[in-house]
C-alpha cells in the first residue's frame, strides 16, 4: 500500500471529525465573541481507519502531528538574526543573568550530575557533517525578540504555540489556558470532561487582560528558561505589560507599566467584592508593631473576589491597590482612571472558593521571575535504591507584592518571598509527604489528573533509577539460547535487508540489525556478530557518510537541527520530520545502532562518530553552550517526559504518542554515552531515561485504578494512545484499534522496555473478553489482531505474566518491521516470568 494515500485519508478524517460543541455563555461582549470564535476547537481522534489499510506490520502510517497546519510560508522579519549567538535563552546576557540555567552550589547536598553551562564532550565545536540549508519555513521574528531569543531556536517546547504561525494559539501553564494576542492576554480555566475514550477539556477564554485605551499593540517572547517563558507587550508611549508563564502556579501574574488595566470577561459579572489587603500579624500591640502594620496597609497587595454567572469565583490581586469597577458589558476597569504601574494577579478559586482564598491570600503578590533545574547526585543515603534528586529552583520577585527594589527590614515582611505552586501526580508520588501543603488547594486539574499544592522556592523530588544495560535483565538458559541461536541464523539470512527510504523506517531497520548484533554478542555467536557488524556499516554509510540515499539528511540553519530533505520541502513528509516532529523517535534508532557498533567494534564505528554526535545533539543536547543545536529539544523536565510535536500549532497544545519510542530515545543516548566513554553524560541520560519511563508508566500506562484517579470514572481504559497538554485520547494518529494503542506504547522491545512495561500493568490490561472487571483489554486486542505484528508485540509483553504462553504465541506470529522473532524470543527469555495465572 502507499503510505501517502493513507496519510491523506486520515488527515481528511481528522479534519472532518474535529471539534466539540461547547455552549456559549449568557453574556458575550462583541470583543469576547471574537476571542471565543478564535479559540481553536480541540481535536478529536479519527472516527476509524480506511478499509484498504491492512495492518500486517506494526508500522505508523500516520499523518504528521501537523495535519491541521497550512503549508509552509515565509514571515516578514523584524531584522536579521545574529547567528553567532552562543545561547538559546536569555541569550544576549551572561551566565549570571536572570533566567540562565545555572547550578546552585550554595544549596547543601545538591551536586549537579552534568553542568549544562559547560561545553559538552560531544564535540560541539566541530564543523557540521551534514550540508547546511535554509528552511522554507522561516521563523516569524515578529513573534519574538531576535536580540535575546536567538538561533538555535527551540522547536518542541510546551509553549511553542507562541512562536509558530501567528502565535495566537493557546498554551497551557496548568491549571490555565492562556493566549497571548498582540493587544492582550486571554486566560481560561479549562473544564475537563471524561468519556469512555477520552479525557478532554473545553477552554473558554474567561478573561482578557489588556489596556482599556488600546495602548498595547505588540507582544513578543522576550526570554525563556528551563521551565517557562517570558512574554512582553509594548505599545504607545511607555505602556507595557509582562508575564512569565510557568506550569503549576495558581496565581497568574502580569507586571504593568503606565497603562490602564482592563479585565474583560465573556460571562456576566454577578459580584465584585473588595476584600482588602493581606496582613501579617506581629502579635504584641506596641507602637513599633502598629507602625509595621500601617506600612503593610500600603505595601501589601489588595484582594478582590469576583463572582461570574457560570458559578465560577475568581481572585484578583493588585499591588498597588486597584479598586475595580464593573463598567458593564463584562468589563472591569479602575474606579479612578489613570496610568497604572504595578502588579495584577488573577486566580480561579477552584471548587472550594472560601477555603482556597484563605490559602491563596497568604501568597498573593509572590511570583517566579526565573527558574532553573538541576539533576543531582544523591549522597549519604543508606539502605535505599539508586536515585537522583530532580530539583526545580524558582527565583521569586524580590519583595512581597512585586516590589523588586525595596529591601525589607529585619522582623518585617521577609525579603525571601515564598511561592505557592501546584505539582502533578508523579511529583506527588516522589515528593516527601511533608512537602505537600495541608490544607491545600482544591479543584485544580490538568490533563494528567489532579494538581496538588506545595510551598517553597525549591521543589526537590527523588527520582528512582532503575538499572539497565546493553544485555537483557536475566541470563539466558541453555535451552532458550539454542532456540534463539537457531532463529538468529534465520533472521540473519532473511531479515537484514533495509529498503526503507525515510529516516523513521530506516532507523527502525538499522536498530533491528543492531539488536541482532547485540544478541549475537550476548550468546557468543561471534561469526554472526561479524556479519551483522558488516551489514550495519554498509547500511549506515549512505545516510551518515556518503549522503547518497534517497532522502538525505541536512542541517537546517533557520532553526538549528538535522532534518530530512523531503521533510524540509513538505511538512507532511516523513511524519512532519522537517518541522521537528518525532526527532527523538527517529534518531533514537540511529543512536542505538551507533551505540552497539561503538561497544563492539570501535574501529568500524569511528567514521560515524561525528555524524552520530550531531544527531544526538539534535534531540538530546546536554548543554546550552552550543551554537548549532538547542538544549534538550523534546524533553520537558516539569512533566517528566518529551513532547513529540514540533513546529505545528494545536488548540490542545503539544502532544506525544509513542511512550515506547521516547524511552528508546534516551536509552539509546545512555548506551551511546557509555560506549563512547562519556560517563558523566551517561549519568545524565540515565536520569532522563528514568524520568521518561516514570511519566510513561504514570500517564500512558496507568492501571485501571490509576486511570480513574487521573481521568475520571467514565474513562474505562488502562492505556492512553496520545497525551496532549490539555487532553488524553484512547486512540492513535493512525487508527483506534486497541492493538495499535497498546502496541505503540511498547515498541521497540529492548532491555529498557522493562522500565516502561510492567507485569502489574500487563496483568491489569490482559482482561478476558466480556470480563466485568474492564471493558475489553490487551487479550482481546491480541486475539483480534491474529498473527500480525501488533499481536506479536502484545504477546511479547504478556511474557511478564505468563512466559510459556507468550513464547508459543510469539514464535508462531509475525514481527514488526523494526523487530525480529530473535529479539522477541530474547526479550521473553531475559524478561519473562514463568506462570499461567492472569486472574
Amino acid at each position: 500500500m502507499r503510505i501517502t494515500s493513507c496519510v491523506a485519508f486520515i488527515a481528511t478524517a481528522l479534519v472532518l471529525h474535529t471539534g466539540r460543541t461547547v455552549g456559549h455563555p449568557a453574556v458575550l461582549p462583541d470583543k469576547a465573541k471574537e476571542l471565543w470564535q478564535a479559540t481553536p476547537e480541540v481535536t478529536q481522534p479519527p472516527a476509524g481507519m480506511p478499509d484498504f489499510y491492512r495492518p500486517s506490520v506494526a508500522r505508523r502510517p500516520r499523518p504528521p502531528s501537523g495535519v491541521h497546519v497550512p503549508a509552509p510560508k515565509d514571515h516578514a522579519k523584524v531584522d536579521e538574526q545574529d547567528g553567532s549567538a552562543n545561547f538559546n535563552l536569555w541569550a544576549a546576557q551572561n551566565k549570571t543573568a536572570p533566567g540562565y540555567q545555572t547550578r546552585v552550589p550554595t544549596v547543601k547536598g545538591i551536586i549537579s550530575v552534568l553542568d549544562s553551562n559547560e561545553q559538552s564532550p560531544l564535540n560541539t565545536d566541530q564543523p557540521l557533517v551534514f550540508p547546511s540549508v535554509n528552511s522554507p519555513y522561516t521563523p516569524n521574528t515578529n513573534l519574538f525578540d531576535a536580540n535575546t531569543v536567538r538561533t538555535p531556536l527551540v522547536t518542541n517546547k510546551w509553549w511553542q504555540n507562541l512562536i509558530v504561525e501567528k502565535g495566537v494559539d493557546p498554551i497551557h501553564p496548568h491549571p490555565y489556558m492562556v493566549k497571548c494576542l498582540s493587544k492582550s492576554s486571554v486566560v481560561g480555566f479549562p473544564k475537563f470532561q471524561a468519556s469512555k475514550n477520552a479525557f478532554t477539556s473545553s477552554q473558554p477564554p474567561d478573561w482578557e487582560i489588556s489596556d482599556a485605551s488600546g495602548a498595547l499593540t505588540k507582544r513578543q517572547v522576550t526570554a525563556f528558561d528551563a521551565l517557562g517563558v517570558e512574554v512582553t507587550w509594548s505599545g504607545k508611549s511607555a505602556a507595557s505589560m509582562k508575564s512569565r508563564f510557568y506550569k503549576g502556579f495558581p496565581l497568574l501574574t502580569y507586571e504593568m507599566n503606565s497603562m490602564a488595566p482592563s479585565l474583560k470577561t465573556i460571562h456576566a459579572i454577578i459580584k465584585v467584592q473588595q476584600l482588602g489587603r493581606t496582613i501579617n500579624s506581629y502579635g504584641v500591640n506596641t507602637s513599633e508593631n502598629a507602625t509595621r502594620l500601617a506600612r503593610q496597609m500600603v505595601e501589601q497587595p489588595s484582594l478582590t473576589q469576583i463572582t461570574l454567572n457560570d458559578n465560577s469565583e475568581w481572585l484578583i490581586v493588585s499591588k498597588p491597590t486597584i479598586v475595580w469597577k464593573n463598567s458593564g458589558n463584562g468589563m472591569l476597569v479602575q474606579q479612578n482612571p489613570g496610568a497604572y504601574s504595578g502588579v495584577v494577579q488573577i486566580a480561579h478559586l477552584g471548587d472550594k472558593p472560601t477555603e482556597n482564598i484563605n490559602v491563596l491570600q497568604k501568597y498573593a503578590g509572590n511570583y517566579p521571575i526565573e527558574a532553573s533545574i538541576t539533576y543531582a547526585k544523591v549522597e549519604n543515603k543508606q539502605n535505599v535504591g539508586r536515585s537522583s534528586d530532580v530539583v526545580f529552583f524558582y527565583k521569586p520577585n524580590a519583595g512581597n507584592g512585586g516590589d523588586t527594589s525595596r529591601v525589607f527590614d529585619a522582623g518585617e515582611v521577609p525579603a525571601a518571598v515564598t511561592l505557592l505552586s501546584l505539582v502533578l501526580p508523579h511529583h506527588v508520588d516522589l515528593l516527601p509527604r511533608k512537602a505537600l501543603l495541608s490544607p491545600g488547594l482544591s479543584g485544580y486539574r490538568s490533563a494528567k489528573g489532579p494538581l496538588t499544592a506545595v510551598v517553597g522556592n525549591i521543589i526537590s523530588y527523588s527520582q528512582p533509577l532503575q538499572t539497565v544495560s546493553f544485555d537483557g535483565a536475566q541470563k539466558i538458559s541453555p535451552g532458550d539460547k539454542a532456540e534463539i541461536q537457531h532463529q538468529l541464523l534465520r533472521d540473519l539470512a532473511i531479515n537484514t535487508n533495509i529498503t526503507a527510504p525515510d529516516p523513521y523506517f530506516f532507523g527502525k531497520g538499522i536498530a533491528k540489525i543492531a539488536r541482532l548484533y547485540q544478541i549475537a554478542q550476548e550468546i557468543g555467536d561471534s561469526a554472526s556478530a561479524y556479519t551483522l557488524s558488516t551489514k550495519l556499516v554498509a547500511h549506515m554509510t549512505p545516510w551518515l557518510i556518503t549522503k547518497n540515499n534517497d532522502d538525505p539528511l541536512v542541517y537546517d540553519s533557520s532553526w538549528g537541527g538535522i532534518v530530512s530533505t523531503k521533510g524540509l520541502a513538505d511538512p507532511g513528509a516523513d511524519f512532519g520530520q522537517g518541522r521537528y516532529n518525532d526527532h527523538h523517535f527517529h534518531y533514537g534508532y540511529f543512536l542505538y545502532a551507533g551505540a552497539i557498533l561503538a561497544k563492539y567494534d570501535i574501529n568500524a564505528f569511528a567514521p560515524f562518530r561525528e555524524a552520530l554526535n550531531q544527531m544526538l545533539r539534535d534531540y538530546a543536547n546536554p548543554t546550552y553552550i552550543d551554537k548549532q543545536f538547542p538544549y534538550m529539544r523534546h524533553f520537558d523536565p516539569y512533566d517528566g517526559h518529551s513532547w513529540a510535536a514540533g513546529l505545528f500549532t494545536f488548540g490542545d497544545g503539544r502532544n506525544q504518542e509513542s511512550s515506547g519510542e521516547a524511552v528508546n530515545a534516551y536509552y539509546s543516548a545512555y548506551l551511546y554515552a557509555l560506549a563512547t566513554g562519556l560517563q558523566e553524560t551517561a549519568d545524565f541520560y540515565e536520569i532522563i531515561l528514568n524520568m521518561e519511563a516514570t511519566s510513561g508508566r504514570r500517564y500512558w500506562h496507568p492501571t485501571r485504578a490509576q486511570s480513574k484517579e487521573l481521568f475520571g470514572e467514565p474513562f474505562v481504559h488502562n492505556a492512553v494512545g496520545i497525551l496532549w497538554a490539555s487532553k488524553a485520547d484512547y486512540a492513535t494518529f493512525f487508527g483506534v484499534n486497541p492493538e495499535y494503542i497498546y502496541g505503540i506504547q511498547m515498541l521497540p522491545f529492548t532491555p529498557a522496555t522493562k522500565l516502561l512495561v510492567t507485569a502489574e500493568w500487563v496483568k491489569d490490561a490482559w482482561c478476558p473478553e466480556g470480563s466485568s472487571a474492564c471493558a475489553g483489554g490487551m487479550q482481546a486486542a491480541a486475539e483480534q489482531a491474529g498473527n500480525n505484528a501488533w499481536a506479536n508485540l502484545l504477546y511479547t509483553a504478556y511474557s511478564l505474566v505468563d512466559r510459556n504462553t507468550a513464547w508459543n504465541k510469539v514464535i508462531g506470529g509475525m514481527p514488526d518491521d523494526g523487530n525480529t522473532l530473535t529479539n522477541a524470543m530474547h526479550w521473553i527469555a531475559t524478561s519473562g516470568k514463568q506462570g499461567t495465572d492472569v486472574k
